[in-house]
């Protein structure tokens, strides 16, 4: 009997409620049947490379909902657009005061090199293996500085140690956050 029989064998039976769980987590026909798909393509190449579940639906809801987690994330990553005019080089977006008063307020407490990777990790989603390559610096390093740059975010003492910056880094920082670029994070080390 081939893979994809056993496979079949294994599935069939759950498939309905399985397609019920996707329309539930999507909230729309084009989506859930785009989940639906993905979810059985990954279940799919599961299966081809190691020993099946006995028991198949608890796999398969759960291959769905880390999908679709996944696939939030994405959208909410793509959600975050700049409303920049390239030839003018003026924000239109109200959004924008929002992000230099945060990155203000950030960089009033913290050092610079803790806000770049920061920004790296928690907004552009970089891993701490990448951060770590594009900053020359150890995975360690950067757990370090993600840590205390929490405790630090986390306290939020009385006392604000007032540090100097340059407006020029918050606005580079504002228009990478804008602009969706990472890059110009990394471009002035």
């Amino acid at each position: 009997m081939g893979a994809y029989s056993e496979y079949e064998i294994k599935v069939l039976p759950h498939l309905r409620e399985l397609q019920n769980y996707c329309m539930y987590l999507a909230k729309s026909k084009w989506d859930a049947e785009d989940l639906l798909q993905e979810t059985l393509l990954k279940a799919f190449v599961f299966f081809l490379h190691t020993e099946p579940y006995v028991d198949v639906k608890p796999f398969l809801i759960r291959v769905a909902r880390n999908l679709w987690i996944d696939a939030c994330r994405k959208r909410q990553r793509g959600r975050r657009f700049a409303a920049f005019d390239q030839t003018s080089g003026v924000f239109e977006d109200s959004d924008y005061v929002e992000v230099r008063g945060t990155l203000e307020w950030l960089a009033e407490r913290l050092p610079r090199r803790n806000i770049e990777i920061w920004l790296l990790f928690y907004y552009f989603g970089y891993s701490m293996q990448d951060i770590a390559l594009e900053t020359d610096i150890s995975v360690s390093a950067v757990k370090s500085l993600l840590h205390r740059t929490r405790e630090t975010l986390r306290v939020r003492s009385e006392r604000i140690e007032r540090r100097t910056f340059v407006r020029t880094d918050i606005e580079r920082w504002s228009r990478a956050v804008m602009q969706e670029r990472p890059q110009a994070i990394l471009s002035k080390r």
